[in-house]
């Protein structure tokens, strides 16, 4: 792995058709991806930002998300989700062809 293990790691996290499960403690989700990536071997910062539509989310949610550094994107339906749909796609094929871009 290299030094992809202290890379910079950025989540794109569709929170609409992903939603936080109601069992699950919204301030534990950062240390969780952050566990699972250091149980992969990836020990580097993690960013994670959250799309969708952000009024369907409780407000307590959001505010516990936001703690953890969340970044909460709010998303309309409509034509905007087939931009976001583009740009993370656009991103990804970006990001395989030039890792270090």
């Amino acid at each position: 792995m290299g030094e992809y293990t202290v890379a910079k790691t950025s989540v794109w996290w569709d929170i609409e058709n992903c939603c936080v499960p109601c069992s699950c403690d919204p301030q534990l989700i950062v240390q969780n991806m952050s566990s699972a990536l250091a149980t992969a071997g990836y020990r580097g910062p993690i960013s994670v930002s959250a799309y969708g539509g952000t009024h369907q989310i409780p407000h307590n949610v959001q505010h516990a998300l936001s703690s953890t550094g969340v970044s909460l994107n709010h998303v309309p339906a409509g034509t905007h989700r087939l931009h976001l749909h583009w740009g993370l796609t656009r991103s990804k094929v970006m990001t395989r062809s030039r890792p270090f871009a």
